[in-house]
C-alpha cells in the first residue's frame, strides 16, 4: 500500500508542482492588483505584509519571505519534516511571485479599475479563494499562517478553525485601525470567500444526497425505490435501546429530488429513523450503471 501511494505520488508529482506553481503566481498577482493596492487586509500572512508597507514601507515580499521562513523553521522543529515538506514550495514562491508581479500588476492598474471597491473584494475573493482551493487540493500550502495555525493547533490544543479564527480577528482588527472599519469589512467577506471555495474545490459540489433509512416497512419502501429507478442496499440492524430488529436501507438519490424523496418516505413509515447526508462522489453502483458518465 505505501508502495503504492509512492508511486501514485511520484508520476503525479511534475503535474501537481506545475498546476501549483500556476496558481501561486496568480494569487501574488491577485495581492498586488487587489489587496496591496487597495489597502485590502484579508487575514494571513499577506495581511501581515499589508499593514507593514503601510506603516514601515517594507515591501509585502521582504515581510512574506522572512515569515515563511520563520515559520518553516518553526514547523520542521515543532511540526516534523514531512509536515514541513508540503509548505517550503509555496512559503518561497509566493513571496517570490509577489515581488516579480509587483511591476506587472502596476501595468495592469487602467484595466481593473472599478468605481465601486466591493465589485473589486468580490473579483479578488473568488480568485483568492478558488486558487488557494486549488493549491490544497494539489496537496501544497503557501506556508506562513497556515504552519501557525497548525502549531497552536498541536500545542495549545484549540482547533483549527477556532485558531485561524483567533489568528484572522487579530490581523482584520490591526487593518480595521490602520484602514477603517469599511476596509475590515471587505476582508472579512474574502475570507469568508476563501473558506467556502476551499471547501467546494476540496469536497465538490454535492449533487446528491445519503439517506440511511431505518424503517419496519421495507417492502413498501422497496418498491418506491424501484419505481424510482434508484439503487439501494439493505443492511441489518438493531436498536440501541429497544433490541428489536430492524432493516436499514443506504441509498443515494439526486439533491433535486431530495424533499419529494423524504416526503415520500415519510408518508410511506411516519415512524421511520432517517439519516441525511451530503454526497460528494459516487462510484459503481446502479447509479453509475445507468449514468455512466457521472
Amino acid at each position: 500500500m505505501i508502495k503504492t501511494i509512492k508511486e501514485i505520488n511520484a508520476r503525479e508529482f511534475i503535474p501537481r508542482f506545475i498546476i501549483s506553481t500556476i496558481c501561486i503566481f496568480i494569487m501574488a498577482l491577485n495581492y498586488n492588483l487587489f489587496f496591496l493596492r487597495n489597502d485590502i487586509v484579508s487575514g494571513g500572512v499577506s495581511g501581515v505584509a499589508t499593514i507593514m508597507h503601510t506603516l514601515f514601507n517594507i515591501t509585502p515580499g521582504k515581510t512574506i519571505l522572512v515569515f515563511n521562513i520563520v515559520m518553516i523553521t518553526v514547523s520542521y522543529f515543532l511540526l516534523g519534516p514531512k509536515t514541513t515538506g508540503h509548505t517550503i514550495l509555496g512559503s518561497l514562491m509566493y513571496p517570490l511571485f509577489v515581488s516579480i508581479t509587483y511591476p506587472l500588476a502596476t501595468r495592469l492598474y487602467s484595466y481593473t479599475t472599478f468605481s465601486e471597491l466591493i465589485v473589486v473584494v468580490l473579483i479578488s475573493g473568488f480568485i483568492y479563494g478558488f486558487f488557494n482551493g486549488m493549491i490544497y487540493r494539489m496537496d501544497y500550502s503557501t506556508g506562513g499562517m497556515d504552519t501557525l495555525i497548525q502549531v497552536i493547533n498541536k500545542y495549545f490544543k484549540i482547533s483549527t478553525g477556532a485558531a485561524s479564527l483567533i489568528v484572522n480577528i487579530i490581523i482584520i482588527i490591526s487593518g480595521a485601525f490602520l484602514f477603517g472599519i469599511e476596509k475590515a469589512t471587505y476582508g472579512i467577506i474574502i475570507i469568508l470567500m476563501n473558506t467556502t471555495l476551499i471547501n467546494k474545490i476540496q469536497l465538490g459540489i454535492s449533487n446528491t444526497k445519503m439517506f440511511f433509512i431505518t424503517t419496519q416497512k421495507t417492502n413498501e419502501i422497496k418498491n418506491f425505490l424501484e419505481e424510482m429507478k434508484t439503487g439501494y442496499t439493505f443492511m441489518k440492524t438493531a436498536g440501541g435501546y429497544s433490541n428489536k430488529a430492524y432493516d436499514m436501507i443506504m441509498c443515494v438519490v439526486p439533491t433535486t429530488s431530495y424533499y419529494m424523496f423524504r416526503k415520500v418516505i415519510m408518508s410511506i413509515d411516519p415512524d421511520a429513523f432517517i439519516v441525511i447526508d451530503d454526497c460528494y462522489e459516487v462510484y459503481g453502483g446502479h447509479i453509475k450503471d445507468r449514468f455512466p458518465f457521472i
